[in-house]
């Protein structure tokens, strides 16, 4: 039921922008700034493992964080996205790096293709519309 609520928007979207025929996630990637601005986090970390929720409806992606840009991320963190592509899902090799945007439903943060995700580099550059951020593993060792 709560995944239902989360990609409510997403289908909505889907289904207003797509033909009868299409089956695929429709969807205007925002640009970097707009991400940022509309994300509760932004992060860059590698992908851990990929996982499946219980009802095998949504991903779970485990990241190491390496700098977090927006909210407060530490350094392991589950991110869900949908199962497929079709369904707006963002699809998180294991191994890479990725430039993350995401909000918080239900206690769980949430992501998919139109949250503006990208890959990126451990150690920047990063995009100029971004700050520099900061390492959540010397956060929480300076605490």
């Amino acid at each position: 039921m709560r995944a239902l609520l989360f990609f409510t928007f997403v289908s909505a979207v889907a289904l207003v922008s797509s033909s009868p025929e299409a089956s695929a996630c429709t969807c205007r990637v925002p640009p970097i700034a707009e991400a940022f601005a509309q994300a509760e986090d932004a992060f860059v970390g590698t992908v851990n493992a990929n996982g499946l929720d219980r009802q095998k409806e949504n991903r779970i992606v485990t990241f190491t964080v390496q700098r977090v840009f927006k909210g407060s991320v530490p350094v392991q963190v589950q991110v869900v996205t949908p199962l497929s592509a079709g369904t707006c899902g963002y699809i998180f090799a294991r191994g890479s790096v990725y430039l993350v945007f995401t909000r918080t439903l239900h206690g769980k943060r949430l992501t998919h293709q139109c949250s503006g995700n990208t890959s990126a580099r451990l150690k920047g550059p990063w995009p100029p519309e971004i700050f520099t951020g900061w390492s959540p593993a010397e956060a929480e060792t300076n605490k």
